[in-house]
């Protein structure tokens, strides 16, 4: 059952079936998305494919997604989405919720993943080089030309899966990439990816995702001195929207 992080061997088997269904679906529209991508730089189709993927990989594996607060996100401007960040499982269940084109800030090695990985960076995606200080601040430099275009950016500030479903430490990147673009910063809370697929588990209990979209935080006119009371705010408010 939900929340039982032991061993379950029909939870071990539908793990198993979810990997075995994402294989299936990232070599199909994958390889659409792969050949979009050569032929509309704008990213409209990519992004159609993505959303499918996300779509198909949810119904599939029985998971429903819940999400409120839709009607902060305008459709005429981009927004930096900083999420919390439970499961792997947040990844389609932010695809599959928000009505919007939108793009990851992941890490770079990435890339080196068949299909996906290159799928990832010929559509857009922010891959970064945690290693490489001058290739992040190019990537980041790409983040801010992709939001002027209307993109929005999604970023999990605690940079990593929480190992315990606890909301973590944000880190300060994404908050410099919003006050040097000057876009509005949109909290999203996920609960309950970590009680069907934790970071560390191989069993998998199919449920239903809560997304809560907050309400706009605007960020022009933010000194870089008030980055930790923004930090702070953004994370307080993630944590106060997560359903118990």
């Amino acid at each position: 059952m939900a929340g039982n992080h032991s061993f379950h061997f029909n939870a071990f088997l539908r793990a198993l079936f979810l990997i075995f269904s994402a294989a299936i679906y990232t070599a199909i529209l994958g390889i659409l998305a792969f050949a979009s991508c050569l032929f509309d730089r704008s990213g409209r189709w990519p992004s159609f494919f993505q959303r499918t993927w996300g779509k198909w990989l949810l119904r599939t594996n029985g998971i429903h997604v819940n999400a409120v607060g839709l009607e902060h996100l305008g459709k005429d401007r981009a927004y930096i989405l900083i999420s919390n960040h439970a499961s792997i499982l947040d990844i389609p269940g932010i695809i599959a919720a928000i009505p919007l084109p939108v793009r990851f800030i992941a890490k770079r090695s990435l890339i080196w993943f068949p299909i996906f990985g290159w799928v990832l960076y010929l559509s857009g995606h922010i891959l970064i080089d945690r290693e490489s200080s001058l290739s992040a601040l190019k990537s980041l430099k790409r983040a801010v030309a992709l939001m002027e275009n209307g993109t929005c950016v999604i970023v999990f500030a605690e940079g990593t899966r929480s190992p315990d479903g606890q909301v973590k430490e944000f880190k300060r990147g994404a908050f410099l990439l919003a006050l040097q673009s000057k876009v509005p910063i949109l909290p999203i809370s996920i609960s309950g990816t970590f009680q069907m697929l934790p970071r560390h588990g191989w069993c998998f209990w199919p449920a239903t995702i809560e997304i809560h979209v907050d309400k706009p935080i605007p960020t022009q006119g933010i000194p870089l001195r008030e980055i930790r009371p923004l930090i702070q705010r953004v994370r307080e408010t993630i944590i106060q929207n997560l359903k118990q």
